[in-house]
């Protein structure tokens, strides 16, 4: 398990990405462990669980993507940000039903990459020990778990973030703006059509319970956690 500095896992098979971000994440004070294909990557992940990993998309042996659908569909959960250097909204999308919770293109902005690796870790640590209920629906900031009509909801940190910050909102209608804030951070460099794609897929899991639509969107704003019967 990792130790008390922080461990980053580095997958990627283009030598010089993998040099220069290990040489920067370890100036930053991460441990990095580093893998350059799928099939070593996911064994490791497996057997020594980070407390970050960053997946290029494509590997020899198994791409980024089946690692991280891989890994979820095995109850590990540890936060994954994805390097592509594809850009658009479906591989967006693609790279969220797998499971990542952040999405990276190249070439990108090493400020930027550990900028995000910096929010996503604090974030999945969590922020505060509150345990939050608005009508079924429960979260508990502490054990970073959360439930609807007493059925667990299985989310990744950015949705679990993005629940939060709804539930401690209930009723007000928050813009797309105000959702980055929140849940992405300052430090956030991409566009706000982000928080759409986050949206639809948290609705997908709260209504897979059987809940009816409590994420509603409200027009010219944009969205709000309703709990209306």
């Amino acid at each position: 398990m990792p130790g008390s500095t922080p461990t980053v896992f580095l997958a990627d098979d283009e030598a010089n990405i993998v040099m220069l971000l290990e040489m920067e994440l370890e100036a930053e004070g991460f441990t990095v462990v580093t893998a350059a294909d799928g099939i070593t990557a996911i064994k490791a992940l497996r057997e020594t669980p980070p407390d970050l990993a960053l997946l290029d998309w494509n590997m020899p042996g198994m791409t980024g993507l089946d690692i991280c659908r891989r890994l979820r569909e095995t109850g590990v959960f540890l936060p994954v940000i994805m390097i592509t250097a594809r850009d658009e909204m479906d591989d967006r999308v693609a790279a969220l039903e797998a499971g990542a919770d952040d999405f990276i293109a190249k070439p990108f902005n090493v400020r930027e990459v550990l900028a995000r690796v910096k929010a996503l870790m604090r974030r999945s640590k969590g922020f505060s020990s509150d345990v939050l209920q608005v009508g079924d629906l429960v979260l508990n900031g502490a054990e970073r778990t959360s439930a609807i009509n007493s059925h667990p909801l299985v989310l990744t940190v950015r949705e679990f973030d993005l629940l939060e910050c709804f539930m401690r909102h209930p009723r007000q209608a928050l813009s797309r703006a105000q959702l980055i804030q929140h849940v992405w951070g300052d430090d956030y460099f991409g566009d706000e059509n982000v928080v759409d794609v986050y949206v639809r897929y948290l609705r997908k899991k709260l209504e897979a319970t059987g809940a009816e639509r409590v994420i509603q969107t409200v027009r010219g704003v944009g969205f709000a956690l309703r709990m209306e019967a």
